[in-house]
């Protein structure tokens, strides 16, 4: 079968906010793994440190959703980003919250 090229013209680009929120929640999991693993290796005692890191990663990871839902809104831009960093930015979120809640509660 011969197989031609389909070209599509477009004057669509890639969002930058929404690549930007993207890397702001990969880089959230990933202190959230980082920080479960370090608290599990310390036995629970860990410093006051690692507590105020998850609160900083809690709020990139807020940033993160904040500017993936203004990169949606851009006109002539590609979604497919920013919906998968609201998706990662929203897993992050959630994953901090009940980390935060499960250490209240117990």
């Amino acid at each position: 079968m011969k197989r031609e090229n389909h070209n599509k013209f477009t004057k669509k680009k890639h969002s930058k906010r929404g690549m930007l929120a993207c890397v702001l929640a990969v880089a959230s999991i990933f202190a959230l793994f980082y920080l479960i693993g370090v608290s599990f290796r310390q036995k629970g005692n860990g410093s006051v440190y690692l507590g105020s890191i998850g609160i900083l990663a809690l709020l990139v990871a807020l940033t993160s959703f904040t500017q993936a839902v203004k990169s949606i809104r851009e006109e002539d831009t590609f979604r497919r980003i920013p919906i998968v960093s609201i998706a990662l930015s929203i897993l992050a979120s959630g994953g901090w919250i009940a980390l935060y809640a499960v250490g209240f509660l117990l």
